[in-house]
């Protein structure tokens, strides 16, 4: 084994950056045991809907809903429970990382990605870094996504599974990042607060803009669609027109939209106005909007159900609000027997804000459990934790698990891996370039690769490059790629890796962009078996100067089996992308000889062999003459007529030429750009004089 006794900074760096390439950037396939068993996912969350506003709208729809009349054009129900009853599993904790009391930034994310986080951030870990969603996870998988939400598609729970930034409110960035997310379908609001492009955005990206409740009934599957019905606030439910769908009517829109693909979809549906009602302390809004969220919870359901390979689960971000029903469960606040409040009931029925006997504790969020329904075919187990028999029973309530369980359930129903989707959506490349503040562009150390932050879109030599949704992001300080990015050979590299198993000999030969000269080129022949590099893990190390011309050549001995080995090449602590991976073993180095004869006084003919025992891929050569006088002088050289390509095992060839006058000495050489311009045989030399 040959280790250099003295190793550069750079080259430790090199040896580190491999180790930490290893161990970040490994990717786990699924085994057998883990097929996925679940193509489309909706994923439904009535956005502030604790057990109380949960168990009074039931017992209003029990009553058949709101007085006929009183809101023609709202949610039509019928009497009898709502259909979220018969598919409670169990609960959910809400606490976020720093609160007892989540926001719905923090919750989002939770439910989205299995982190828990700090309240107001969407997307990232309480140090910033973005995690993976699991909408970005299923989008990795080649499935198609939406979004619904009766809120702006940049508000905290859309974009907990869309966007990744430290605010909430910053909206400019959270709405480009979803722009460029390459999503299916948006549904809801128009560009409202989202402060990036409008709705002439959504149409050069090639969506269909629904503004109306007859288009959104005319889509159809495969359709890539883009609500723009109303631009801000989508009114609450029992306050929508003639015109306007309802929460129900665009879920099922979404579905046919995404339905079709061979790889599934993944549907969020947000039932956000349960929230409006409960900030503003107003019962017969948020009933109202769960009544809607419930209608909406059917439609998907209904779809699941005429499938074998459809989940859907619903769960509250948090509850809003603090409703207070009379002895109320001090867990989760809910209390189903509604003879206890059936005053109240009749009232809001009624149109009335009703206070009977019911009271608010708070205009924000509090800390209680919230509900987790889900409807999933047969031979599917829920969480763990949760009930096996749905319905909604007092053991079903008494169920618990924590809301960043979820995601990572979903995730293993269909296949996919939320860490290892986090590693190729999210690679921190600070350290590898610069960041222009003004403009948030992030440009590569030593090659020309420039990506603007929140942008699906790359400039890689002066062309763009599309990165098919995967955005850049720019958090805490940090500036994050798709592992993608670095795997699109920015560097062109021509190269030649050789070893011959008799000898012992490795030759290795690299061509980069001369402005790379004079920098060092690292070289590191490592165990395949180890997953932490050490010393006794380096077959070869070596640090080699890039040539003026941009070329690099290294040359030693191994003594091994060196398909046990990887050989990278690396450039300052940077990876040459598209150089030197595996050093191929069973290569011969060629044995050529030259026959040079005088055919008569005026003409010289060379014949060449090549036996080339393995076929060197690009491997070229050409014959040369060389005619010196006596004072071995050059008198002329005469070449072969074209550069030719030595064949997988013998190769042989002629040249014949005319001898210059004055000529003594004739010299046949074979050159080769094995490693640059060399002779690949010995010389063979003849007097003609």
């Amino acid at each position: 084994m040959l280790i250099m006794k003295k190793m550069s900074k750079r080259l430790v760096v090199a040896i580190l950056l491999v180790s930490f390439v290893f161990t970040q950037f490994s990717f786990v396939a699924f085994s057998d045991e883990s097929v996925p068993v679940i193509k489309n996912v909706i994923y439904m969350i009535p956005d502030g809907g604790g057990f109380a506003l949960f168990d009074f709208a039931n017992a209003v729809k029990e009553q058949g809903g709101f007085v006929s009349g009183l809101y023609p054009y709202s949610t039509k129900v019928e009497a009898g429970p709502m259909h979220m009853k018969d598919y409670l599993i169990g609960t959910e904790t809400t606490r976020s990382n720093n609160n007892a009391v989540t926001d719905s930034a923090a919750s989002g994310t939770a439910l989205s990605s299995g982190y828990k986080t700090n309240n107001n951030y969407v997307g990232v870990d309480p140090e910033g870094r973005p995690h993976a969603t699991i909408l970005e996870a299923a989008q990795l998988q080649g499935k198609r996504a939406g979004i619904v939400s009766t809120y702006e598609w940049t508000n905290a729970t859309p974009a907990a599974f869309t966007a990744h930034n430290i605010s909430r409110s910053n909206y400019p960035v959270l709405s480009e990042q979803i722009v460029n997310q390459g999503l299916d379908v948006v549904l809801g609001t128009g560009f409202g607060k989202a402060q990036f492009g409008n709705i002439n955005e959504a149409s050069k990206r090639g969506y269909t803009i629904i503004d109306s409740k007859e288009k959104l009934a005319a889509v159809s599957q495969g359709d890539k669609i883009w609500g723009n019905v109303v631009d801000k606030d989508y009114p609450f439910d029992i306050n929508l027109t003639s015109k306007l769908p309802t929460l129900a009517e665009m879920t099922q829109a979404a579905i046919a939209a995404l339905d079709g693909s061979s790889k599934g979809f993944f549907l969020m549906v947000e039932g956000s106005k349960v929230d409006g009602g409960g900030h503003s302390n107003n019962i017969v809004q948020a009933v109202g909007d769960y009544l809607a969220f419930d209608a909406a919870f059917k439609v998907a359901v209904d779809y699941a159900k005429t499938r074998t390979d459809t989940i859907v689960i619903a769960t509250p971000d948090h509850d809003t609000g603090g409703f207070n029903l009379p002895n109320k469960d001090e867990v989760t606040g809910g209390n189903p027997n509604s003879s206890d409040y059936a005053v109240a009931v009749a009232e809001v029925r009624n149109d009335i804000n009703s206070t009977n006997g019911v009271s608010w504790t708070t205009t924000g969020h509090t800390g209680r459990n919230c509900g987790v329904w889900m409807y999933a075919p047969e031979g599917i187990l829920p969480p763990e934790g949760l009930a096996t028999t749905p319905g909604d029973t007092p053991e079903n309530r008494s169920k618990v698990i924590d809301n960043t369980a979820i995601a990572p359930y979903l995730a293993d129903l269909m296949g996919v891996s939320l860490s290892d989707a986090t590693e190729k959506l999210f690679v921190d490349v600070t350290s590898l370039g610069k960041v222009d503040l003004s403009t948030s562009t992030f440009a590569f150390h030593h090659k020309d690769v420039k990506i603007k932050a929140n942008q699906s879109t790359a400039i890689v030599d002066g062309n763009s490059v599309d990165l098919d949704g995967k955005v850049a992001v720019f958090s805490n300080n940090k500036f994050y790629v798709p592992l993608e990015l670095l795997q699109l050979e920015p560097i062109p590299v021509k190269k030649a890796r050789y070893f011959d198993g008799l000898t012992g000999k490795v030759l290795v030969k690299g061509q980069i962009d001369e402005k790379y000269a004079g920098e060092y080129v690292s070289l590191l022949l490592y165990k395949k078996s180890a997953d932490n590099i050490s010393g006794d893990d380096i077959g070869y190390v070596d640090q080699l100067s890039v040539n003026t011309d941009g070329s690099y050549i290294a040359k030693f001995n191994f003594k091994g089996n060196i398909d046990d080995y990887y050989l990278m090449m690396y450039l300052g602590e940077e990876t040459i992308t598209d150089s030197v991976t595996t050093a191929q073993a069973s290569y011969s180095w060629l044995d050529a000889s030259v026959n040079l004869t005088k055919k008569d006084d005026s003409f010289v003919s060379s014949k060449i062999k090549i036996n080339n025992y393995y076929d060197l891929e690009g491997l070229s050569y050409i014959i040369i003459l060389s005619f010196y006088d006596e004072n071995n002088k050059l008198l002329g050289i005469k070449f072969s007529d074209n550069v030719k390509t030595i064949k997988p095992q013998i190769t042989i060839d002629l040249l014949e030429t005319s001898i210059p006058e004055g000529t003594v000495n004739v010299k046949s050489t074979i050159w080769s750009d094995f490693t640059h311009i060399i002779s690949v045989s010995d010389s063979k030399t003849i007097k003609v004089n």
